[in-house]
């Protein structure tokens, strides 16, 4: 099928931008970019992209960035309820010939069942967890305005790396800084797939009319642990860092206890009063230049250079020393994974097939990070 013009929304983000760049360079497609914050989209600028001005909350705005297009690739996410609703609208009005949704793996929740590696048997519901239930929200409405009539696919990528990806981002910056830490080990699945593998993907799903109603999990060949694909990356950095380990339970236990309330909120206001460089800030308002000044003399004529450092905070008490960071929620999310997900269903009703393997992922991943200067030397006991 040949389109007139493609409108990609999200083409600013990981996943979008990349498939701005083989839209224009390799797949040789005409499209437009959605962009909300142009200050984000140097990387597709570069390219000569036609960007549009837009908000998913604005249906003007969707109306204008629709016009001219005969194909939507919708990979923004809209936190409003109203967000996909609003483009979808835009799009009856101009008539489009394709839809593709890139959704995420999810929607099958935070702890999936074994029904959910196969999509003929995986449901999809809420979890209450914020980004899944999401997910799920914007799905099910691109779900009933197919069922209605709308030529599209849903597809769900699972952990989609490589450059520019944010997993490896962070990994990289906590090599760098001495904070490493693994989840259970890394015993977790990672259902790793390498986003020139999904933009393919995409690129099938506008191709091929096989798909059309469906909803496809697109992920790489073959899972890995999360174990690897931490620390394939981690060990990019030299020295190879240390690495701490905790059990889900730790971590989970750990962010029960950071969960907001008065006290620690009153604890977060204290760290910022005390936090240097808030201050620095304050200094900068004549009002409050002199009280803290005249603070900071009075505190050295009356405490101890430890007690002073103790007031400062554990940056100050401690410069060239690092503590394990017990993995963040999302994290626990992601690596306390069990499953591994088909890609059967995508292979036999797009004609594609994931093409690069993880070592191969990584190497390309390499490259980037090394061209970028975040392979650099390390920071250790510095804050990036």
């Amino acid at each position: 099928m040949t389109y007139s013009k493609i409108l990609v929304t999200g083409a600013t983000g990981f996943i979008g931008s990349r498939l701005c760049e083989k839209l224009a360079l390799q797949y040789r497609l005409p499209y437009r970019a959605l962009v909300h914050n142009f200050s984000k989209a140097v990387r597709i600028a570069r390219l000569g992209a036609e960007m549009a001005p837009g908000d998913l909350n604005n249906p003007a705005h969707l109306e204008a960035a629709v016009s001219g297009c005969d194909a939507v690739v919708h990979l923004a996410f809209g936190s409003a309820a109203k967000a996909e609703e609003n483009l979808l609208a835009a799009c009856r009005s101009a008539k489009i010939k394709r839809f593709v949704h890139v959704s995420s793996m999810a929607v099958y929740g935070p702890s999936p069942s074994l029904e959910c590696t196969h999509e003929r048997t995986a449901k999809i519901g809420r979890y209450s967890e914020p980004y899944s239930d999401a997910k799920v929200r914007a799905e099910k409405t691109i779900q009933r305005a197919i069922n209605n009539g709308l030529p599209g696919i849903i597809l769900r990528p699972t952990v989609v790396y490589g450059p520019y990806s944010p997993f490896v981002i962070s990994i990289v910056r906590d090599a760098r800084a001495g904070n490493v830490t693994l989840l259970d080990d890394g015993r977790g699945v990672c259902n790793a797939v390498y986003v020139d593998d999904v933009c393919d993907a995409i690129y099938a799903a506008l191709s091929d009319d096989r798909a059309l109603g469906q909803a496809v999990v697109i992920n790489g060949d073959h899972a890995i642990n999360w174990r690897d694909f931490n620390l394939t990356f981690a060990n990019m950095i030299s020295p190879r860092p240390q690495i701490a380990n905790f059990s889900t339970e730790e971590a989970r236990a750990f962010w029960q206890t950071k969960k907001p309330s008065f006290r620690s909120n009153l604890a977060a206001v204290k760290k910022l009063l005390r936090s240097s460089s808030f201050q620095d800030q304050l200094e900068t308002v004549p009002a409050f230049r002199s009280a803290i000044r005249w603070s900071k003399k009075s505190l050295k004529g009356v405490l101890s250079a430890d007690r002073i450092s103790a007031l400062a905070g554990p940056a100050a008490r401690r410069p060239n020393q690092t503590l394990p960071l017990v993995p963040n929620p999302g994290r626990i999310v992601r690596e306390d994974f069990r499953l591994e997900f088909s890609n059967e269903l995508a292979k036999s009703l797009l004609n594609w097939t994931p093409c690069i393997d993880f070592a191969r992922g990584a190497e390309l991943t390499r490259t980037w990070l090394e061209y970028s200067g975040m392979l650099g030397p390390s920071t250790r006991g510095e804050r990036l």
